[in-house]
């Protein structure tokens, strides 16, 4: 079975040139036949090749679609049926395109923001591995040639020492230990509470939890607005956005938000009373868009903002960790570099004396 990666560009394109054709008077069949045909990744050309299949024989768009809930999620499924119900099909699907090609974007600028740190600690680990297990083994036999013992020996040499024994030694117990850690932390992480938890740290770490704090935010705001533009009861928008919400405790939050709002309550108080979650600033705002009857545009205004303050806070992020990190990578060097070279000093001190 082909399970090859259809990614969020695939899609905005598709979405976007099927819009581009609705509007010059394509039937919606034709379109997706072609854009079936053109598709440069082959899962989503057979993919399409079916929606268009089943569309031709009587089923609508969004349902034809909804076969394929691996690719198409429900979010897009609600935008492409509230198209079809209000014959806006086109504006929709260029809306949906517009949204995502702006969470690419978002996924591009996270993944280049986490690249650096994840390269920087993957050299310094194999960089470390290799000197320990191929450099070291000498050092330590001349060392025992010039005399001196484990006792006359830095901290940081010694330190060395017990590390590289323990990886030439005991490689396969700590393979066992770190595949062990690893399987109980999955397996504690695919329990419900389990993933609560994690999630919920996730938002408290410092720096990042800010950060991802606001990215939930703007993707809350971001499809609540879509779908509310769209035509979707609040109701509805409000499930389908809980649903396509990936951190626990945002899901969570936005069953109780729905909850609240279906007793007669307003989505503004139940985001006011999750401080945490929800800035004050948007319960408040998105209270005056309950009041003047204009919650999909207000949300549209917040989800920009918060794409301001999210490449905002990745700049400054950049900026910060860089130095940061070369300070880092200075003192990793300068300690093991002392580690190595001291022993080496004594031992041309000692043949001069």
């Amino acid at each position: 079975i082909d399970h090859s990666r259809i990614t969020l560009k695939d899609k905005s394109y598709f979405f976007h040139m099927l819009a581009v054709m609705v509007d010059a008077g394509i039937p919606v069949v034709d379109g997706v036949k072609s854009l079936a045909a053109r598709s440069i990744n082959p899962r989503f050309g057979r993919i399409l090749q079916t929606v268009a299949y089943n569309a031709e024989r009587g089923s609508t768009l969004s349902d034809s679609m909804r076969r394929f809930n691996d690719v198409f999620t429900e979010s897009e499924l609600g935008i492409v049926k509230s198209g079809e119900v209000t014959g806006k099909l086109d504006l929709m699907l260029f809306k949906l395109s517009s949204q995502l090609d702006k969470s690419n974007d978002l996924s591009m600028k996270l993944w280049s923001a986490a690249v650096y740190p994840m390269a920087v600690f993957s050299v310094l680990i194999l960089v470390t591995v290799g000197m320990l297990v191929w450099v070291f083994p000498t050092l330590l036999s001349m060392l025992s040639e010039g005399g001196i013992g484990g006792g006359d020996l830095p901290f940081a040499t010694r330190l060395l020492i017990v590390i590289q024994s323990a990886l030439v030694d005991y490689w396969w117990l700590m393979l066992i230990v770190i595949f062990s850690i690893y399987g109980l932390f999955t397996m504690y992480r695919s329990t419900d509470y389990g993933a609560i938890r994690w999630d919920y740290f996730k938002l408290k770490l410092p720096v990042v939890g800010d950060l991802l704090r606001k990215l939930y935010v703007l993707r809350f705001v971001s499809m609540l607005g879509l779908l509310v533009e769209s035509g979707l009861p609040v109701l509805t928008a409000l499930q389908i956005t809980g649903n396509s919400l990936s951190n626990r405790v945002y899901k969570l939050n936005t069953r109780e938000i729905l909850e609240n709002v279906r007793t007669g309550g307003k989505i503004s108080d139940s985001m006011a009373a999750s401080r945490f979650l929800f800035p004050p600033e948007i319960a408040q705002m998105i209270s005056v868009g309950e009041r003047s009857a204009s919650l999909g545009k207000i949300s549209e205004k917040i989800s920009v903002q918060f794409q301001k303050e999210i490449d905002n806070s990745l700049k400054k992020l950049s900026s910060v960790f860089e130095p940061v990190m070369i300070l880092f990578v200075g003192l990793f060097v300068a300690l093991l570099a002392m580690a190595i070279m001291a022993p080496i000093f004594n031992i041309s001190s000692t043949i001069v004396a």
